[in-house]
Formats: structure tokens, sequence, C-alpha cells
């Protein structure tokens, strides 16, 4: 049996799509598959584009930062329902149409729902995380294993202490009580053990948690501590409905209904919580009433016990008169059977102060509980009148940054996947060439095959009339030859074809690591032109140079030739000459650059045609 559960699917198409959450339930340790297949029983799969968004109550939210086929819940989805709108990210396929698929609502697994009722219950627990390490400017990683960091969350505050080194003094500590927005927890949409830690609006923690499960406690654990500590029904009433006044337009902008929104949030978190503290009390008085009643019992058998050994005692010492003979009972008989006696009493005083001191428990408990019973009552008069302002308030709609914002990130996403869109798309060709010729191949074979069984049943037929049976029982043993080689070759072909393609795909990489290399080669050879270019550029300059000096040197009568100063310095500030050694290295220097070059330009071209050549093949 399949360990997922399937999602309701709304939309028109022409293709088969389905919604499904694998991992054994609606949990937040899930994952969310979209999948798409072409209608006909095909098993190929149609590649989507995704667009991932939280349904809390009635209003929607886009998850940023996710636009594939997969999304892995986390507890920022805890209560809430997950909506998927895909549509064919190839559309020129054929195919068209968008659908929207919905599942939920998701909720804590048992496991992670009693460590925070423990953590709630104590006031606090620690975790222990590590830093990532830090990211080069090539991409690599710096550093061995990040370092490990200390999480303590409280009633009051979250502490972080990062350990620099080995010893108690190199550690770093960092503390921040609970405020209107800080500290808050991020979770990465992508990684299942990164998270951010955002202590101020200075300091931020990027985190590794040692599991899933990890990541999500430390985000509910510092979620309910901190709406339990800051946010209050008066207030989060005060801001939500807030009294009548003179001006129409106040509290309309889009920015203070996101803010109500928040806090309307954390004040059903904080009811939830309310809810559970009264179920977990309800389930203390009911397992108080049942010890009650074990212990009366308990008591009322211990009374019971110790009535009949006082009326055995009391029976033995009445039957002994003055004249009866003495029993064989001695004093320290009696002092024993007198402290067992005097022990059974005190224990029994033990029990019955213990059933009083339970008994007080119990009617404090009671006594809380219909303290709370109110308050549970206007909590429940103050969701309602919350919902209702909340279905009112989830008619605005995003803002238009938000739209341009998502708009820009789609276009990113299409840009990048439109290439690997191409490559499959250049596969699936291939693929489907393959599979033409493969089919050709099989209704070939499925013809001769019953052509052949044709024969065979002729043969057969003339065996049954034919008396003797020996003419047809040849027709027969030729015609099952026939078939036994036709099989043969066909094993043979399928075999041959298939050693075909091996040997295509290793020519297909051969060639694919050859035009690699070409291509490095290639740019190799530029650069080296670009170096010659430059190293002609100088001579020729140095080269101009000296021309333009001899010929001034000649026209004011020095009667030297072949002269010229190498800095234009020595032509300014003195009259001496150059070497003519120098001047013939200079030029034949020059003739072997300008040889070089050409020589390279032709391996350029060479290199050009064999990359066209390596193309067409």
């Amino acid at each position: 049996e399949d360990d997922h559960l399937l999602g309701t699917v709304s939309g028109e198409c022409n293709y088969h799509f389905t919604l499904r959450v694998e991992g054994g339930g609606f949990f937040q340790t899930g994952m969310l598959v979209a999948e798409a297949r072409r209608a006909g029983g095909s098993s190929l799969p149609v590649p989507l584009k995704c667009r991932w968004k939280r349904k809390i109550g009635d209003l929607t939210v886009d998850i940023p930062g996710v636009s594939t086929n997969m999304y892995q819940i986390s507890a920022d989805d805890v209560g809430t329902t997950i909506n998927v709108e895909a549509q064919p990210a190839d559309v020129d396929d054929g195919l068209y149409g968008a659908v929207v698929g919905e599942i939920g609502p998701f909720e804590l697994d048992p496991s992670t729902r009693r460590s925070l009722d423990n953590a709630m219950g104590i006031g606090g627990i620690n975790f222990t995380s590590t830093q990532p390490p830090k990211s080069n400017a090539d991409g690599s990683m710096s550093g061995g294993p990040g370092q490990e960091v200390q999480i303590h969350v409280s009633v009051d505050g979250v502490k972080v202490i990062v350990a620099e080194g080995s010893g108690r003094s190199s550690c770093r500590e960092v503390y921040v009580e609970y405020s209107a927005d800080y500290p808050k927890v991020i979770i990465h949409p992508l990684d299942t053990n990164k998270f951010q830690l955002i202590m101020s609006e200075s300091k931020t923690f990027t985190l590794l948690a040692l599991s899933r499960a990890n990541r999500d406690l430390v985000a509910l654990t510092i979620r309910c501590f901190h709406a339990h500590k800051y946010v209050s029904t008066s207030s989060v009433l005060a801001a939500l409905l807030p009294p009548p006044t003179s001006d129409p337009q106040a509290g309309s902008s889009s920015d203070a209904k996101l803010d109500a929104l928040i806090r309307l949030e954390r004040l059903l978190k904080e009811l939830n919580q309310s809810m559970q503290k009264k179920e977990t009390s309800e389930r203390v008085l009911r397992n108080t009433r049942y010890e009650k009643k074990e212990l009366q019992e308990q008591l009322m058998e211990s009374i019971s016990g110790c009535t009949d050994v006082i009326m055995g005692l009391q029976d033995e010492f009445s039957t002994d008169g003055p004249g009866s003979p003495q029993p064989a009972v001695t004093a320290e008989r009696i002092a024993e059977q007198l402290n067992e006696s005097q022990a059974v009493e005190r224990g029994l005083r033990k029990d019955v102060a213990n059933t009083k001191e339970a008994l007080e428990a119990l009617r404090a408990t009671l006594r809380k509980a219909e303290e709370i019973t109110p308050q549970i009552l206007r909590s429940r008069e103050e969701r309602n009148m919350l919902r209702s302002r909340l279905s009112e308030l989830t008619t605005v709609s995003n803002s238009a940054k938000q739209l341009d914002q998502a708009d820009q990130s789609h276009a990113l996403e299409l840009k990048r996947l439109r290439q690997d869109v191409e490559a499959l798309h250049n596969c699936k060709e291939e693929l489907r060439k393959r599979l033409q010729d493969k089919e050709t191949e099989k209704e070939e074979l499925q013809q001769n095959f019953f052509y052949v069984k044709s024969q065979l049943d002729k043969c057969q037929l003339r065996v049954a009339q034919d008396a003797n049976g020996e003419a047809a029982g040849k027709e027969l043993e030729r015609h099952s030859t026939t078939l036994s080689n036709t099989k043969d070759e066909r094993t043979r072909l399928s075999s041959r074809l298939e050693s075909v393609l091996r040997d295509q795909e290793k020519e297909k990489v051969y060639h694919e690591q050859q035009v690699d290399r070409v291509t490095q080669a290639n740019a190799k050879l530029h650069e080296d032109k670009d170096r010659v270019a430059r190293e002609v550029q100088r001579l020729s300059q140095m080269y101009a140079d000296a021309v333009k000096q001899l010929q001034c040197e000649g026209s004011a009568g020095a009667g030297q030739a072949d002269m010229f100063a190498t800095d234009p310095a020595d032509q300014v500030g003195s009259s001496a000459s150059a070497d003519p050694e120098d001047v013939r290295r200079v030029r034949a220097a020059l003739r072997e650059k300008q040889s070089s070059l050409k020589s390279k330009q032709g391996e350029n071209e060479s290199l050009r045609n064999r990359i066209r050549k390596l193309a067409v093949d």
C-alpha cells in the first residue's frame, strides 16, 4: 500500500494531475508532490510550472522561493491548507490547461506535540545547532564543520551561546527578551535543516538544526513562548476592533491590516493553547477522581482489616477468664503484636493524611477549573468575533510591490528552467524516435509471428485430417524449425540493436568531451592571439618611435643612421645615438612575432574547421 494521501484538484486540462502528501499523514513532517501525466495511460511525466500558496482561513499567501513540483512541509504550515497552481512548462508540447490542487489542513505530529507540551510545562528547553561554514568568492566552503551553537529558550527570552573555542571564556552570548517583533524564526523553504534566528535588527544567526523535527520544534517553541509572553487579548482587540471615530478613513492602511492579521493569528494560537490547557486540566481532574476513588477503597480495606484484627484480639482476651488455663503466649509476643498494630495504625493515619491532601488538591483543581470556565467562554466569544473580523479583512489583495517581486522571481525561474526544458525536449525527441523504431520493429515481429502461427495451425489441421500424417509431420517440423530460426534472429537483432545504442552513447560522450577540449584549446588560442597582438602593437610603436627619431637626427645633419632611443625622455634630454645591433634585434623579433601570429591564426582556423566537422557529425 502506498504511504501517501491525495488532495482535491479542480480545473480543465488535457492531462492527468494529482497532488499527494507523502509521509504517513497530514503532519508537518511530510512532503507534497504535484505530478502530471499524459492522458491515455502514458507513464511519461509532464514538466510542470508550479506556484505554491499557504491558506490561513480565507487568506491566501504566496510561498516564496519554491517553484518546483515538490514542497517540504514545515512548522509554518501547521493549521493551514496548501494550494498549488500548476500548468505545463512546455506550451509547445500540445498540453494546455491550468489546474489548482488543495490539501490539508496540517497538524503537528505526535512526537513534536509531546516535546512542545513538555517544553511549555517546564518553562524552557535547550537546543543544539551549528553554523554553516562560510562560502568563499569562488563558491567553495572555507574551513571544516561549522561552530556549535546552544539555544536556550525560556518564558522570558532567548539566549544564543556560540562556542568560538575550547574554553568557557571563549564563548559568545547573545540574549534578547520577547518584544513586539523579536526574536523570530524564518524557516528555509528548501533546506530541511536550515533556519534563521533573528534576535534584533542588527543580529541574525543562520543555523543548521540536527534534524528536520528539531528545526520545527525550535521554531514552534520560540513562537509559543513569544505569543504567551507578549500578545494579550486586550491589545489585539483594541487593534482589530477600535472604537468608532469621526474619521472614516482611520485604520484603512494595508500595513495596519497586515499587522492586525499577524496579531490575530497569534491570538488564535493563544486561544488554542488555552483550550489545550483546559483539556489537560480536565484529564488531570478525571485522573485525580479516579485516584481518589482507589485511595478510598484502599483505606476502607485497611480499616476493615484493622477492625478484624482488633476484634480477633478482643475475642481472644474475652475468652480468657480467671479460671481458664493461660495461653502459651509470652509478653514478647504480645508486645510484637502491639507494635505491629501501632505500625498499621500509623500507616493508616499516613494514608488518611495523603488522601486528605489529594482531596484538597482536587478541590483546588476544581476551583481553578470553575474560575477558568468563564474565561474560556469569553475567549470563545472573542474568537468568533475575531473570525468574523478576519473574514472582512481577507478581502484585501496583495500589493503591487509583492506582485512585481513575484513576477520578477517567476521570470528568473522561467529563464533558468527554459534551458533545462530545451534539453529535456531534445532528449524527449530522441527517445520518441527510438520508441517509433521499436514500435515498427515490434509490428514487424508480430506480423511474422502471426504468419508463422497461421502456417503452424494449418499444418496441425493437415496432420489431424491425414490418416498417415507423415507429410504433415514433416511440414510441421519444417515450420517449427523456421519459427525457432526466426526467434533466434529476433534475439540476435535485439542484442545487436542494444550494442549499437551503447556504441552510439559512448561515441556521443566522446564527441562531447572532444568538443569541450577543443573549446578550451580555442579559448587558450584566443588568449595567446590577444597577447601576441599586444606584443606586436608594442613593437610596432617602438619601431615607429625609432624611425621617427632616425628621421629627426638625419634632418639635423648628425650623419649617423640606424639609431633610436628606447625612452622618450632620452629623445628630449640627450642626443646619444642607439646601437644598430639593437635595431636589428628589434626588427628580427618583430618578424618572429608576425610569423608566430600567422601560425597561431592558421591553427585557430584549423580548430574552427574541426569544430564545424564535429558539430555536423
